[in-house]
């Protein structure tokens, strides 16, 4: 995790839509629950290969981390796949391979 990963997840919880099923609480449960356990990384790279630059970020943490596989079901990152080594899949791709 990155600090700039939690903040997105923080936003995206704290948006309006969500307001009538995830209360000021319930946010802080699942950030809890995410977060308890991760294991923190500073990213050192800036990255700016994604098309959407706020997506840019989990690049970098991918990096940081040396990992093999980004799971992810946004557009702009599996534009990307593979990228620089790293897998960029869909989530039922990654649960259920062919």
């Amino acid at each position: 995790m990155s600090e700039a990963a939690a903040a997105e997840i923080r936003e995206v919880l704290a948006r309006p839509k969500f307001a009538d099923v995830l209360t000021a609480r319930r946010q802080a449960e699942i950030t809890g629950l995410l977060f308890a356990d991760a294991r923190w990384f500073v990213p050192t790279l800036r990255i700016d290969e994604c098309r959407d630059a706020n997506d840019n970020k989990y690049l970098e943490l991918a990096l940081a981390v040396h990992a093999a596989i980004l799971i992810s079901s946004d557009r702009d990152l599996l534009s990307l796949h593979p990228w620089r080594g790293i897998r960029i899949l869909r989530p039922a791709d990654y649960l259920l391979p062919e």
